[in-house]
């Protein structure tokens, strides 16, 4: 089992609780020489020195080291995050720093991936295996959106099966293996030819229309407009998945399962979103934006804003704590009331039930997590009154009539993933 030589891969593997078993049972079936490099985050006990590089060492041919700061991350070696350290992959090179903060909740596995993400592209994989709680679930929502690949631990085979519930739950698990199956399924993963459904960089209209068509009579969404490049990855991704290699081949398994035409239309709709995500436009929405707006209200007015293409609620609960601070800045009496929506049932219902996972914190200002959300147990919940504020509904924006009458509507996570006409249409 051999990886072609240009196949240069990092691998992270994130584990909490019960994953040092895990950990053993993948490279006591991980040959060596094998072309990928290994970055192991495991949640260790700050009360004791960490065991693991002498532990994984009896389990692999591979040299096995303790990471140090600005480590060259070598091919066929393994790497392990110290105690009390936080890991983040720049250029190929390891850069620790010291996890300040040991009471909050552990997020090295999280802030790990998303470097690797950025760092490495396609070429960032990462693992999930046993842990309580629900480190890694944002990181490798980021690996695929930059193309990577992401392995979970069949939950029913992990000691504590927090994490890869939660893992799988996100909808970002390609692959969903007991630890012993994992290697094999890497060889096949980086041997395989891509899919390549391009001909001299384009893709068959004909074909792309016909997909279109049997996506809108499944689904009722019309993507016609869509980015072109987005929706071949997803048509890729649907046919790495079912390991078809050319697209009249697909487009002939669509025409006989209508179970198959409904997955590869949720695809299509993206959900990648997080709480303030890229700051600098929230800064100026906060700095310039809404205070222009709230300067043009009486005391007794209301302030409606539309939150089109909300996914799971993200945007939209941080539009209203914003909408919220300012208004208590100005020290005005104002009413705000904000309308969500998106097409998508499932990312409404995740987004009404107001639930999200600890590592927010990654994401959130202290500041705003101290005031707007509360902590219950093993969730953040925004506060009641900011809950109150958003009424979230079914909506397709390309189809329906707008919401009128608004002081403000954001449509982020919508806009950037459509060409140029329907942009202008919306």
């Amino acid at each position: 089992m051999k990886t072609r030589k240009y196949s240069k891969y990092i691998v992270g593997i994130g584990a909490s609780a019960g994953g040092l078993e895990a950990i053993h049972e993948f490279f006591d079936h991980m040959p060596a020489s094998s072309n990928f490099s290994f970055v192991i985050i495991q949640h260790l006990s700050s009360d004791y020195k960490s065991l693991l590089v002498e532990l994984v060492s009896k389990h692999t041919h591979m040299k096995v080291f303790e990471a140090e700061d600005n480590m060259t991350i070598q091919q066929d070696c393994v790497y392990v995050i110290p105690n009390n350290k936080l890991m983040t992959v720049v250029r190929g090179k390891l850069k620790l720093s010291v996890r300040s903060d040991v009471k909050s909740p552990n997020t090295a596995i999280d802030i790990f991936y998303r470097s690797l993400a950025k760092d490495q592209k396609e070429k960032a994989i990462a693992i999930i295996l046993s842990g309580t709680g629900t480190d890694g679930t944002k990181g490798i929502e980021v690996i695929k959106e930059y193309g990577g690949m992401v392995m979970v631990q069949e939950p029913a085979s992990a000691k504590f099966d927090g994490m890869p519930n939660h893992a799988i739950s996100s909808g970002n698990a390609d692959y969903i293996l007991i630890p012993k199956n994992m290697p094999e399924e890497l060889f096949r993963f980086v041997n395989e030819e891509p899919v390549n459904i391009l001909k001299d960089g384009k893709i068959d209209e004909d074909q792309l229309d016909d997909i279109f068509r049997m996506v809108y009579r499944e689904n009722g969404h019309d993507f016609n407009l869509y980015k072109t490049p987005t929706i071949v990855r997803r048509i890729t991704r649907r046919m790495t998945d079912k390991n078809i290699r050319e697209l009249h081949s697909y487009i002939e398994v669509l025409k006989k399962d209508p179970n198959e035409v409904k997955l590869l239309g949720n695809d299509f709709l993206i959900g990648v979103t997080r709480f303030f995500r890229d700051k600098p436009a929230f800064e100026i929405l906060e700095s310039r934006i809404i205070p222009e707006i709230i300067s043009t209200k009486e005391d007794g007015s209301v302030l409606k804003a539309w939150v089109c293409a909300c996914s799971t609620g993200e945007e939209a609960y941080t539009v209203a704590i914003l909408l919220n601070k300012c208004v208590e800045i100005s020290g005005k009496d104002i009413d705000i009331k904000i309308f969500a929506t998106d097409v998508d049932a499932a990312s409404l219902e995740i987004a009404s039930s107001n639930r999200f996972p600890l590592n927010i914190t990654e994401d959130v200002p202290r500041e705003i997590l101290r005031k707007y959300f509360n902590r219950e147990h093993n969730h953040y919940s925004v506060i009641p009154a900011i809950r109150k504020q958003i009424v979230f509904a079914k909506h397709d924006v390309i189809k329906s009539p707008p919401f009128i009458k608004n002081d403000l509507i954001t449509c982020r996570n919508m806009l950037i993933y459509m060409n140029n006409v329907l942009q202008k249409k919306i």
